[in-house]
């Protein structure tokens, strides 16, 4: 999926805390009595602006479920019925027509084993919400997923194939026509347990790399080398115990040290708890795992939900979906300080999007059973006024707010004597640290990057901190 382009201007300026509970609310549910949901990928189907998603359900027979979005985290339900198993699913737009198309492999895992197939569907999107059918791909596969590999502007491939302990990583590269170049594959010593997936650049060489979790429990990471080829399969993290159909790995910057960090899962109640592993260029392996975040997760997300400032994680698992709130130091809240949202049987799937345009990322769920839409009522539930609702005395005020070319910012309150002021984006990125211009605690931000580089107009969120004394606030830069 391609995250869609949002914009939204908030009216105020709107505060939040560290915690999670109470920011989300079901907005949506479909009881879904298919069978058992394999996949599911997001975009904007009918171009309408409004985030759809889709579900691959496969048990007796396979559905496709289309959820076109009505832009208030409702949805309009459509379903297909096909005679052959669905897989994983992926939308990209393939041939580069300004709409979307689906990417639908054959092979799929549960608890009873591995469903291998050579074929992978292609749907071609009209852009109404739509789609052709197409003549096939073969290629052996239990998961599929895309983007640009290479740089060149087409969408290439990536696909799991397996066979029983042994692995291989088959990358075709896109034409821009929906059309693909051979199989390039690399071994995986110690097989695949399901997922591949296209991480983004996680040595720091600015090219895009591959990874996945072994049937034998490492962490291995396929880096690039910016052409559409590889390096042979690197082991970075050791000992992650998983088992059953899934296993999943999310990056993000979790402890706010500038460098690529992970979350993974390792799927069914056997597997051991899921972890966050941290980039540790000094240790024996790459990554070295920091906290547990559940047991028996499957799929998981990591954006910023409550936007303080800190990356938080979304778990769909065997029993439940749960936000688990961070601290921006590589731990999670558990406990009574998660959220849990979805508890009625398993989750094997969850996908964040903006689905009502307000700037905040909702959640959906989806199981055996349903598909849940949560949410996120943070940007209308916060705060409001220019008190911040931090810890302690410690405050602070924004003006202007929504600004431009600049903005400033004053601290106040017992704590405020050597501040620190830093900008975050709504994925936790940090942007910039600023100095203050005064001895006053006056600050101000020009907009731009620590490099010197203009931030696109968005909202930011603003992190002030004095000792043990956190404040935080959300700011809306317009072009």
């Amino acid at each position: 999926m391609k995250r869609l382009a949002l914009f939204v201007i908030l009216p105020a300026l709107l505060s939040q805390t560290a915690r999670a509970e109470f920011i989300f609310e079901q907005a949506y549910e479909q009881i879904l009595t298919a069978g058992s949901t394999v996949s599911l990928d997001g975009g904007d189907f009918n171009n309408d602006g409004f985030p759809d998603f889709v579900v691959t359900c496969c048990r007796y027979y396979s559905y496709l479920f289309i959820f076109q979005g009505n832009g208030d985290c409702t949805f309009n339900l459509t379903t297909s019925v096909v005679t052959y198993s669905m897989g994983s699913i992926t939308v990209n737009d393939f041939n580069n027509d300004g709409n979307v198309d689906l990417l639908i492999g054959e092979g799929w895992r549960d608890y009873l084993g591995y469903h291998e197939s050579d074929v992978i569907h292609r749907f071609e999107g009209h852009g109404d919400g739509s789609f052709t059918e197409l003549s096939a791909l073969t290629a052996e596969n239990i998961w599929v997923t895309a983007d640009d590999l290479n740089g060149d502007g087409n969408d290439d491939i990536v696909i799991s194939d397996i066979d029983a302990y042994n692995g291989e990583v088959l990358v075709k590269l896109g034409n821009g026509d929906f059309t693909f170049q051979a199989i390039t594959g690399y071994d995986i010593p110690g097989g695949i347990l399901h997922t591949t997936q296209i991480l983004g650049d996680m040595n720091l060489d600015g090219n895009v790399d591959i990874g996945l979790i072994n049937y034998c429990d490492n962490i291995t990471f396929l880096y690039g080398n910016g052409d559409g080829t590889f390096q042979s399969a690197t082991v970075v993290a050791d000992q992650h115990s998983a088992a059953g159909s899934y296993g999943f790995i999310r990056i993000g910057n979790l402890n706010e040290d500038g460098m690529p960090d992970m979350a993974a899962t390792g799927s069914m109640a056997m597997s051991s708890y899921d972890e966050v592993l941290l980039w540790d260029s000094g240790g024996g392996y790459l990554y070295s795992s920091v906290d547990s975040i559940c047991n028996g997760g499957n799929w998981i997300e990591i954006e910023d939900f409550n936007m303080d400032g800190h990356l938080d994680i979304a778990v769909s698992s065997f029993n439940y979906g749960i936000v688990l709130p961070g601290y921006g130091n590589g731990h999670f809240a558990n406990g009574s300080d998660s959220l849990l949202l979805k508890s009625a049987g398993a989750t094997y799937g969850v996908l964040a999007e903006d689905f009502d345009l307000d700037g905040d990322q909702d959640l959906i769920f989806v199981g055996g059973a349903s598909t849940c839409c949560y949410r996120n009522t943070t940007l209308t539930q916060g705060c409001t006024g220019e008190t911040a609702c931090g810890i302690s005395d410690l405050t602070f005020s924004v003006s202007p707010n929504p600004f431009s070319s600049s903005v400033a910012i004053e601290v106040s309150g017992n704590h405020s004597v050597g501040a620190s002021i830093q900008i975050f984006d709504v994925s936790g990125r940090l942007i910039t640290e600023l100095e203050p211009v005064s001895s006053e605690g006056v600050y101000l931000w020009d907009g731009k990057s620590s490099s010197g580089v203009e931030v696109p107009s968005g909202i930011y969120a603003v992190k002030c901190c004095s000792g043990n004394a956190v404040s935080s606030s959300m700011v809306l830069k317009l072009e």
